[in-house]
């Protein structure tokens, strides 16, 4: 893996197939078995679409589920076996919603450990903080605060009262 090709291609999916172990992703997390509907996909595909949003231009949930249909490339990445079955954003967004912190950390150690594993020690090593345990600012872009506050009782107009118009 000296060169590889540029994002967002087939030939860096076909390159970084081969490194993601599906059994242990299915493994590590298994269908959902509550109520509800069945769900078509695996988690291995889940997974993997998850990934080409990150591999791939397309950021967002809905606009990778627009262009999944018309790529092969992707398609195969991610095991579907054709283009009229590719999961909605919502499946997606359930999906995210599963992976926990202690999951992600175990499926990045078993990705890391045969990088880690084929290095030279004698070779110098860059490392890269992990963030995933800072807090986030959450209300940094959000609206304004509205000017009454939500336990006051707020304005309402007076009923109108019928009589005579006063004129001249």
């Amino acid at each position: 893996m000296k060169d590889l090709p540029q994002t967002g291609t087939a030939g860096l999916l076909e390159a970084l197939s081969p490194y993601l172990d599906d059994q242990f992703i299915s493994d590590l997390l298994p269908r959902s078995s509550g109520r509800g509907p069945r769900h078509k996909f695996s988690s291995v595909q889940l997974f993997r679409i998850l990934l080409l949003g990150l591999l791939t231009p397309a950021h967002s949930f809905n606009l990778l589920v627009k262009l999944l249909p018309e790529n092969r490339a992707w398609r195969q990445f991610a095991h579907l076996p054709n283009q009229r079955e590719v999961p909605d954003a919502k499946m997606l967004h359930q999906f995210r919603e599963r992976l926990e912190l202690w999951r992600l950390r175990q499926l990045n150690l078993h990705l890391l450990r045969p990088l880690l594993e084929s290095r030279d020690p004698s070779r110098l090593m860059l490392t890269i903080m992990d963030s995933t345990d800072l807090p986030a600012a959450l209300n940094t872009f959000k609206k304004r605060r509205p000017l009454c506050p939500p336990n006051t009782r707020r304005w309402v107009p007076a009923r109108l009262r019928l009589g005579r118009a006063a004129g001249l």
